[in-house]
């Protein structure tokens, strides 16, 4: 199977930018990393939430309970989002030839996919239907791999599982088809039996699968769409020759940083800071209310805005602490679906954004 990364855990913090305080970051992370954007660089990422009909987990999540999940599919890629979209009855996400806009298009996937107790997943002639108009609608030959997966925060803390799963085995598994059958149905063509089916896998699978039981019936909730660029650090020799004691990541000076990360000792060569750091940058975030057909994508925060997201399964850097602090950077409360849930059921009046992390009442959504 390919090599996609599907368990996660790690803190994620989120911060609100303007311009400015954007070409600081990257500035910083260019610097102290050294940092550099990701072999993917800039991508549109397209996530389909699934809940309830009255949205029920994320009314409890924007409550900040002590534990919440969401149940999302992910899609990299502009047509890859159309095809997720269309063919989950949830409408594509196509963006304007002025690679601005992003409006609805007519629904190409038939009805909403709706699971429910006691109800009969979709046949292979309805999940091949589907794929087929959700491809002509992406101008795509092939079925793209979409992620299905969970994502649970407990005491702040983010754990995440996920499966890589063709359009049609993800039409299948979320309409009810147990995730064995829908593999071995619709596998990923650059994976192996083995690796769809391994432990690991099934073991995410039966976890997504009693996730979905605990919050029946599920259909889409909301579609959200943004421009990504992920940044992590530029080579692993970044680490090479770090110590704890005045090599590199040591004070060089009063006030001064050798901004490179640091080992807790030459023996264990053990880093000090998380190696796997990621900054994601995240603009052009909208959001598509899937329960009102001819609903418009809505924008989540000013175009001149973003998201940065710093993810870290360790203590941050110094660099990085030094750059939050002198810019007066700080963590804010938000969700992406949390978001787009108020202002679906609130509307826009008076409730943005301010900048630099500094948050009013649309961002306290937990």
């Amino acid at each position: 199977m390919a090599d996609y990364q599907c368990v996660f855990k790690r803190v994620e913090k989120k911060h609100c930018l303007g311009a400015t305080e954007r070409r600081a970051v990257e500035a910083a992370a260019r610097e102290g990393g050294p940092m550099a954007v990701d072999a993917y660089g800039r991508t549109r990422i397209t996530s389909l939430y699934v809940d309830t009909p009255d949205r029920a987990m994320i009314a409890r999540s924007v409550e900040k309970p002590l534990y919440k999940e969401k149940l999302r599919l992910r899609a990299y890629g502009e047509a890859a989002g159309v095809a997720l979209m269309t063919a989950f009855g949830a409408g594509p996400a196509r963006r304007e030839p002025d690679g601005v806009e992003m409006v609805r298009h007519e629904i190409g996937g038939g009805e909403p996919v709706r699971r429910e107790a006691g109800g009969a997943p979709l046949s292979d002639g309805e999940v091949e239907a589907r794929a087929a108009s959700a491809l002509a609608a992406a101008g795509l030959s092939a079925a793209p791999t979409v992620f299905f997966g969970i994502k649970k925060k407990f005491k702040g803390i983010v754990y995440k599982r996920r499966l890589a799963l063709t359009l049609p085995a993800a039409l299948a598994f979320v309409s009810g088809l147990p995730y064995e059958q829908a593999w071995a149905r619709w596998p990923v063509a650059d994976g192996s039996e083995e690796g769809g089916l391994a432990p690991g896998a099934r073991q995410i699978a039966r976890e997504l699968t009693a996730a979905m039981d605990r919050w029946l019936p599920l259909v889409p909730s909301m579609g959200i769409a943004c421009d990504r660029e992920a940044w992590a650090y530029a080579a692993a020799d970044a680490f090479e020759g770090c110590d704890g004691a005045g090599g590199r990541g040591g004070i060089k000076a009063a006030g001064s940083f050798d901004l490179a990360p640091r080992f807790a000792s030459d023996a264990a060569r053990r880093p000090v800071f998380d190696p796997g750091l990621r900054l994601t940058f995240d603009d052009g975030l909208v959001y598509l209310d899937c329960r009102q057909p001819k609903a418009p994508w809505v924008p989540i925060i000013a175009s001149d805005e973003a998201i940065l997201e710093i993810k870290s399964a360790g203590p941050y850097p110094p660099w990085l602490v030094t750059m939050l602090s002198t810019h007066r950077i700080y963590p804010a409360s938000f969700t992406k679906y949390g978001s787009a849930y108020q202002l679906a059921h609130c509307g826009h009046n008076g409730k943005k954004w301010t900048k630099v992390g500094r948050v009013s009442s649309r961002a306290s959504l937990g």
